[in-house]
């Protein structure tokens, strides 16, 4: 791991929210680096709507804490949002600027890495005397469900080339992006996501089950993360409807827009639990709760690209897997079930429910030792390394 290090970390994601891959990497990052995650600046259209919805109060200036030692979390003012094109916007930034700068300058950060990890976040490139800035691409961000006309994915793609043509390293999660994003720049680097083995792996969790599923009859099925567009929402129902006296639950956030319908027939089966989001640190227990582990995702380009952090942690489990046909459940055919539809998903379910057993519970866990946070560190370490003694030799 790299160590002595400043890094100033722009993420989309609340430091509190759900864990993905920056907390994972920033966290660890942190036992020998001093980091500064900056949380998503708001916006002067939500501005605007929260001042008129609550008053003026609601303003408030920079804020900052630090949950872990080492790790500051850094929250923009709410006086200084992103106003796009409006006669605000440069006076704004200056603000966001000068608040950063500032920042840094009292925690004693100068010269630092900048890590960003997506394509709208490059503002501040070349306004924090940084000495190295990487790019740190998780998906196919034009393949999102909400970019559903070519105007609004192309406008994506530039914005995305522009980050990452004033960037000196990119990371990209799988060889999908490896492929695309290679076009783009010289140094592209895979670092797929990994998994907190000691967490995940960890045998107390063998014991009673949640509270909330306490009551639930068994077998229980089921899907821990984000519940948003990648589902494929009728292989549960399907699945649900067959088999009345099994229990469907899922954990996460309900983040579902374009398919309310099959989210509200999910809603109302009887044996479908919305459980809702739970902390990080209790994800083990809810999953060695279940009988076998889903990953029902839609097959299209963004799941072609991505690395699913829930797969390693379902590794590192040890239960039964049941995923649909995508890249990244692909490199694990030997070791977890691959279906194509759902009468395929549904026999898949019956199957592992069958063959459950210590031996394939260890199985799956010495994979996922294979696939640990600290030794995707270690390799992206490496590749910082290499690119600042490059940086270095050419100064």
């Amino acid at each position: 791991m790299i160590s002595g290090y400043n890094i100033v970390c722009f993420s989309p994601n609340r430091w509190q929210g759900m864990w993905r891959n920056r907390q994972q990497i920033m966290s660890r990052l942190a036992r020998q680096n001093k980091v500064l995650y900056v949380e998503p600046a708001g916006y002067l259209r939500d501005t605007a709507a929260a001042v008129r919805a609550h008053g003026i109060s609601m303003l408030h200036a920079a804020e900052m804490e630090s949950p872990l030692p080492n790790l500051w979390v850094y929250r923009h003012p709410t006086f200084a949002p992103i106003s796009g094109r409006s006669p605000f916007s440069d006076i704004t930034f200056a603000l966001r600027r000068y608040l950063l700068r500032r920042t840094l300058r009292q925690l004693g950060m100068d010269k630092p890495i900048m890590w960003i990890f997506q394509y709208h976040l490059g503002e501040m490139i070349g306004q924090l005397d940084e000495q190295l800035v990487i790019y740190h691409a998780v998906d196919e961000y034009s393949a999102y469900s909400d970019m559903n006309t070519p105007e609004r994915q192309q406008r994506v793609r530039q914005m995305e080339l522009d980050v990452i043509q004033r960037v000196d390293l990119v990371f990209v999660t799988s060889p999908a992006l490896l492929a695309s994003k290679s076009k783009l720049h010289p140094r592209v680097v895979l670092a797929p996501n990994g998994v907190d083995y000691e967490l995940f792996a960890n045998t107390r969790y063998n014991g009673e089950r949640p509270p909330d599923m306490a009551h639930l009859s068994t077998p229980i099925i089921g899907y821990v993360g984000a519940i948003n567009e990648k589902l494929d929402l009728n292989l549960l129902i399907y699945s649900a409807r067959r088999h009345p006296d099994w229990s469907f639950v899922l954990v996460g956030p309900v983040l579902v827009t374009s398919q309310r319908p099959q989210l509200q027939t999910l809603q109302t089966l009887p044996n479908v639990h919305f459980l809702g989001q739970r902390p990080y640190q209790d994800l083990p227990r809810y999953m060695r709760a279940c009988d076998v582990c889903t990953i029902p995702y839609q097959r299209n380009e963004w799941t072609r690209n991505i690395s699913s952090l829930k797969l390693y942690e379902y590794l590192a489990n040890g239960a039964p897997i049941i995923a649909t046909d995508f890249p990244a459940a692909r490199e694990f055919a030997d070791l977890i079930h691959i279906t194509t539809d759902k009468t395929s998903f549904d026999a898949a379910l019956v199957q592992a429910l069958q063959e459950a057993s210590p031996a394939h519970r260890q199985q799956l866990r010495a994979e996922a030792r294979q696939h640990t946070w600290e030794q995707r560190i270690a390799d992206m370490s490496a590749a910082i390394e290499r690119q600042l003694a490059v940086k270095q030799s050419t100064s």
